[in-house]
């Protein structure tokens, strides 16, 4: 679920452990005092540790010995009391001042520590879910959700725009992956900043197409799309000048569904690259 710190091995981080919970916290509960001391809340902070750093068979043993060691010494403490020393009152003050704030502390960062990777693990995944990785755009399935809820919501006012890049794959041909990636995320860049004002909504919705709802003026949109071929043609007109930009423009107005207006988007869309290809 969240990234472990590796710093060490696995193999070394589970040893440490058993000596501290096999050696070291059977020898503090006797010299600390027995079941008057404070060795339950290391426990616990222990508990909390190991399951955080360790996994698997690891963390399961260390559990168990963690419990097996507390049974072990409360039974000797019980049969043997003799044994355990008595710390007096003002010792036992001055135990109670210095260690129970450590370990609420040192429990507190760990579980701080704990929190913070979970939040970022989960914004991680939040972000892999709906936009995509390469640009930073909307992925395709949170788009076709956004769409679909705009027909339910009943406001048809905006447009559809799909956009393919011509040629595209001569880039990757060419110049190999790397570049390919490099001009869908200048791509990508360019419709952010011509069509990003909060209310638009941008996708890569796959490959080399992208796909926008343009809520603005429809006779104002060409014109931004001519603007957008303009500077995404000159960015690689030195890389491979046959590359090119082909969009089709669809109103929601008058679509029932989403696989509407995408297919008269796409009509549009293919109709100009026919034109292309026959001038």
């Amino acid at each position: 679920m969240y990234e472990r710190h590796r710093g060490f091995s696995d193999r070394s981080k589970f040893l440490f452990f058993l000596v501290l919970t096999g050696i070291v916290l059977p020898f503090g509960f006797i010299d600390a005092g027995g079941s008057n001391s404070f060795t339950i809340a290391y426990v616990f902070f222990l508990l909390i540790v190991a399951s955080y750093i360790l996994d698997g068979w690891y963390r399961n043993t260390i559990i168990a010995v963690i419990i097996l060691a507390f049974i072990g010494v409360h039974t000797y403490a019980h049969y043997f009391p003799e044994r355990i020393p008595i710390l007096d009152p003002g010792s036992f003050f001055v135990d109670q001042l210095i260690q129970i704030p450590i370990v609420l502390f040192l429990s507190f960062l760990v579980v701080r520590y704990f929190a913070d990777a979970y939040y970022q693990t989960n914004r991680r995944l939040m972000q892999l879910a709906h936009f995509d990785e390469l640009t930073g755009l909307l992925n395709r399935r949170n788009f076709n959700e956004i769409l679909q809820q705009q027909f339910e919501s009943g406001n048809h006012n905006g447009h559809l725009i799909m956009l393919d890049v011509d040629n595209f794959k001569m880039i990757n041909d060419k110049e190999g992956h790397l570049a390919g990636d490099d001009g869908l995320k200048r791509l990508g860049a360019i419709l952010r900043r011509y069509f990003d004002n909060g209310k638009n909504m941008i996708s890569r919705w796959g490959g080399d197409e992208f796909i926008i709802i343009y809520f603005g003026e429809s006779g104002h949109v060409e014109t931004v799309l001519e603007q957008v071929k303009a500077e995404f043609k000159d960015y690689v007109k030195n890389i491979e000048p046959k590359v090119d930009l082909s969009f089709g423009i669809a109103p929601l107005q008058g679509c029932q569904t989403p696989n509407d207006v995408l297919a008269k988007a796409d009509e549009v869309m293919y109709e100009k690259k026919r034109e292309k290809k026959n001038s």
